[in-house]
């Protein structure tokens, strides 16, 4: 009844409408073109139409997946997407064991399902997936295909977001000395990898440090990912808040000088017409949880990693 195939490119409009349909159940529908999907996926240099499978009922396309190879014989299942339908639910079964057969043979014995902060295969950005925060747990479809199939929860991310219109600092006294003593500076971020380059190349990276007058290291270092105007994966409205750090010696100084730094650059999105600013943790960051609250974040969404070990074909565990 259903046929898996790989990925044609002739695929990409009805492939970008079951993105929008698959994610439209559970949430606003995202803002997402053909136009767009092409750049994030296809318009990849690392991408292979092998490793994204489709399924059609009837040659109509109404669930797809996409896997890629990780380290240590582990592959990751970053996307799977399914029609709203009787038949979608039933092709997304048969493609789910399909996509596992297949990663048995190419010789890997486990699967991560869902996209975290530190992938790198060209979701990230993508409407909804953001910085990254694994499968949502309001899809409930894709959980409970995933659960029956032997998946379990490995970790928890909750998304973060702030609003930059509007936005008023906390007022402290560290930060009036901050104010004072310091100013920040903004450098250009180059990928670390050329993995990297490839599966961000949508994204402008900017690093802001918060330098001491007295001269020295910075006392705090934010990076902050905006879209690229020439390759809009992302809304030009939104921005994630990436890697930050701080070299202060002091636990207290650290973290008075990070939060310092994060709220004076959400205004100054704001007048660049960035609406939001949002980031991805990992729940169990409790300490990271309580400096965005402190910032005025809302936690907007909770999402899961999902893991399963797969077996050899044949194997009623990787069926």
């Amino acid at each position: 009844m259903f046929e898996i195939r790989s990925f044609r490119n002739s695929d990409e409009p009805r492939l970008a409408m079951l993105w929008v349909m698959h994610h439209a159940v559970y949430r606003v529908a995202p803002a997402v073109t053909a136009a767009i999907w092409e750049q994030a996926i296809p318009a990849r240099h690392f991408f292979r139409a092998d490793r994204l499978l489709v399924a059609t009922a009837a040659g109509q396309a109404v669930a797809w997946c996409h896997w890629f190879p990780d380290e240590q014989r582990v592959a990751s299942l970053p996307t799977f997407c399914f029609e709203p339908s009787i038949d979608g639910e039933a092709a997304a079964a048969v493609l789910l064991a399909e996509v596992q057969r297949q990663i048995v043979a190419a010789g890997f014995s486990s699967i991560v399902a869902g996209v975290g902060p530190e992938s790198r295969w060209g979701y990230q950005g993508l409407e909804p997936v953001g910085h990254g925060n694994g499968v949502d747990v309001a899809d409930d479809r894709t959980n409970q295909l995933f659960e029956a199939s032997g998946f379990e929860e490995v970790q928890r991310i909750d998304r973060w977001e702030v609003a930059t219109l509007d936005y008023r600092p906390p007022v402290s006294r560290e930060a009036i000395a901050f104010r004072r003593g310091t100013r920040i500076e903004t450098a250009v971020v180059q990928p670390s990898s050329m993995r990297e380059s490839e599966a961000m190349f949508h994204f402008e990276f900017k690093q802001f440090r918060l330098a001491p007058f007295s001269g020295g290291a910075p006392m705090a270092t934010a990076e902050i990912w905006l879209s690229d105007p020439d390759i809009q994966v992302m809304s030009m409205g939104q921005s994630i808040l990436g890697r930050v750090g701080s070299s202060a010696s002091d636990l207290s100084a650290r973290e008075s000088a990070i939060r310092y730094l994060i709220a004076s650059l959400i205004p100054a999105l704001g007048e660049k017409h960035i609406r939001t600013l949002h980031r991805s943790v990992p729940s169990d960051h409790h300490d990271e949880a309580a400096r965005l609250s402190a910032l005025k974040f809302r936690r907007t969404a909770v999402g899961r990693l999902l893991r399963k070990t797969l077996l050899p074909t044949g194997s009623a565990a990787s069926s």
